[in-house]
């Protein structure tokens, strides 16, 4: 055989660009490959771009200013528009990464209302599906100036935009987050944390002068809602109220952590009925109450994150114990409690509620314990969790160490409302 005649093998673009997809979280591979050849360029860009991230690298990253990157980024989209289609998250942060020792990232801490090309940017991307709009310090709503607020809701009214998360932000008034939400036209998933709403002026509230949402102007319902470290006065009316303002027949998932109402969530429970799916619940300073999650008869998941060990037990038990024949498909439990484990007790009682009909069918049980795996606390707890421990569904770990114990953000399962979109 003459092999100088040999055709180079040529693979259909189709499966180098399904190959390629599995690089999506590979961003050197990715770059080496968009400089292969034309034709790998596109489905490179595709990645590459899916997600902007404009704020300061962490110390470990380096120093970065957020500023710059928005011009770069400005300035590739203005000499190649194609790309502003692949663009479908944008992570903003107000500020400086915390405990930083680079001097030249100071100028960052104010940069989102200084730099021209970021309200550029609000009017220019088409196909935004997640915003992101953190702060490492309170952002107040009210000291963005009005050309900025104009060009971000441009970006919120994208029927592309299925997700918001807030954190660290001061609205003064509910009728000014009511505002801000209502340019959303497709919006499925909210998140707040860390975030204030103000009780519109210390005289009180007209409700009935809130704005309303137009008879013909249908609502897209909410199916991810997140509360983390919010207030929120006006939260039951804004969803629950008889003019509510977001339609919550079909929410899929909720998470609640250190929320000052526990009546108003426990209200919410009620009104979700067998839509909810995912229930994650960091109670706080709560006093201990059944919610009855029976009536949830979608639930999939249970989720319930503990750091006081006077009540944490109590809460575990409890929560658990309103689960009934009603909650056929739920899948999995997870418990986390952070606190010593010596301080907890009544492991025993848990492992015998674990044994109960209602639980015995789990897929997975995930437990947490606040030490290392070969501490003898944490071996105790196995050791009186013994008929659980027997079982091929559960799964013990340690959890994180005690500097991180004030994270804040709760994560939310994005999934099918996200693919639909």
């Amino acid at each position: 055989m003459d092999t100088s005649e040999a055709v180079p093998l040529r693979l259909p673009q189709e499966l180098v660009d399904h190959i390629i997809d599995h690089l999506h979280d590979d961003p050197s591979t990715l770059k080496s490959c968009a400089r292969v050849c034309r034709a790998w360029l596109p489905a490179s860009r595709f990645h590459l771009f899916a997600k902007v991230s404009l704020k300061a690298t962490s110390p470990q990253n380096g120093p970065a200013l957020p500023q710059e990157r928005c011009k770069r980024l400005h300035a590739v989209l203005v000499q190649s528009p194609e790309i502003i289609s692949s663009i479908h998250e944008l992570e903003i942060c107000e500020g400086s990464p915390l405990h930083h020792s680079y001097s030249d990232l100071q100028s960052s801490t104010t940069w989102v209302t200084t730099e021209r090309t970021l309200t550029a940017l609000f009017k220019m991307l088409t196909h935004v599906k997640r915003f992101d709009f953190s702060a490492t310090s309170l952002q107040f709503w009210t000291l963005l100036p009005p050309t900025f607020q104009h060009a971000l809701y441009t970006l919120l009214s994208l029927p592309t935009l299925s997700y918001v998360r807030l954190h660290s932000w001061h609205f003064p008034s509910f009728s000014s987050l009511v505002s801000f939400l209502s340019h959303c036209q497709n919006l499925k998933a909210f998140a707040l944390s860390s975030t204030n709403i103000g009780n519109d002026g210390d005289g009180g509230t007209d409700l009935t002068s809130q704005p309303e949402e137009k008879e013909d102007k249908p609502r897209t319902p909410l199916e991810v809602l997140t509360l983390d470290f919010v207030n929120f006065a006006y939260l039951e009316y804004w969803l629950l109220g008889r003019a509510a303002m977001v339609d919550i027949r079909y929410l899929r998932e909720l998470r609640v952590s250190h929320f000052h109402d526990a009546e108003t969530i426990e209200k919410l429970l009620l009104a979700v009925g067998g839509t909810l799916e995912h229930f994650h619940l960091k109670p706080g300073i709560w006093n201990v109450r059944p919610f009855n999650l029976s009536v949830n008869c979608g639930l999939r998941s249970i989720r319930l994150t503990l750091d006081d060990p006077s009540t944490a037990m109590e809460w575990a038990i409890t929560l658990l114990s309103t689960i009934s024949t009603s909650n056929a498909v739920l899948e999995r439990v997870g418990l986390e409690f952070y606190a010593d484990p010596k301080k907890i007790t009544g492991w025993s009682d848990l492992d015998s509620l674990f044994m109960q009909p209602e639980l015995v069918s789990l897929k997975q049980v995930d437990i947490g314990l606040f030490a290392i795996p070969t501490h003898v606390d944490f071996i105790a707890v196995k050791e009186e969790m013994q008929g659980l421990t027997n079982k091929d569904c559960v799964r013990w770990y340690q959890l994180g160490i005690k500097s991180q114990r004030s994270s804040r953000q709760l994560t939310p399962r994005i999934s099918r409302y996200e693919s639909s979109s």
